[in-house]
């Protein structure tokens, strides 16, 4: 039985869509075992489980690891990994949808996204408002004319796309998941 890594990108609001995608790969076979940045993901091969994959973002104190955890185990819920703060959980699916939640209710999951808001969203953007859009104004103040400066320009411009569109996007899957929740109350 061989083991499989894929590559694959979530961004920030796209935490329910990187579940549903681990899910999938174990009822494909395949156990999620580890990812790694930027974004490999690696699987064991075993046969085909209904195992349910939850995401959890709760950045802790070293001194509040061992609570944390334990509460998820109390649970039923077995700790894979933390990576860039965000905690992984499985555990073999249930019958009852509810069973196989993380979240007591939807309070619990609009505190976890104004989390990630707050400790990922607000740093990106600040960084794109104080460094990128600056540099990209001195940049566009003195255009230069050889090779090298007309590749630097492209790049720039690139960065800034790419940028834009992450922001874009999770800024739009926040106000989606925002929604949901608040109609689901």
């Amino acid at each position: 039985m061989a083991d499989k890594k894929e590559m694959k990108i979530f961004t920030l609001s796209e935490y329910e869509e990187e579940e549903q995608y681990l899910n999938q790969m174990a009822r494909s076979g395949y156990l999620f075992e580890k990812v790694t940045l930027p974004g490999v993901y690696h699987f064991r091969k075993t046969a085909p489980v209904n195992m349910v994959y939850r995401i959890d973002f709760n950045p802790k104190r070293k001194e509040d690891w061992d609570s944390y955890k334990q509460m998820y185990q109390d649970y039923g819920w077995t700790y894979i990994q933390d990576l860039n703060e965000y905690s992984y959980f499985c555990k073999v699916a249930e019958d009852e949808e509810e069973a196989n939640e993380i979240f007591s209710d939807n309070q619990s999951r609009i505190d976890m996204m104004d989390r990630i808001i707050r400790r990922k969203m607000l740093p990106i953007v600040a960084i794109f408002l104080c460094c990128v859009i600056p540099q990209a104004v001195r940049m566009a103040d003195g255009m230069y004319i050889d090779r090298v400066s007309i590749a630097f320009y492209i790049l720039w411009v690139i960065l800034i796309v790419l940028y834009v569109y992450l922001i874009a996007r999770s800024t739009a899957g926040f106000v989606r998941l925002r929604k949901k929740y608040e109609m689901e109350k």
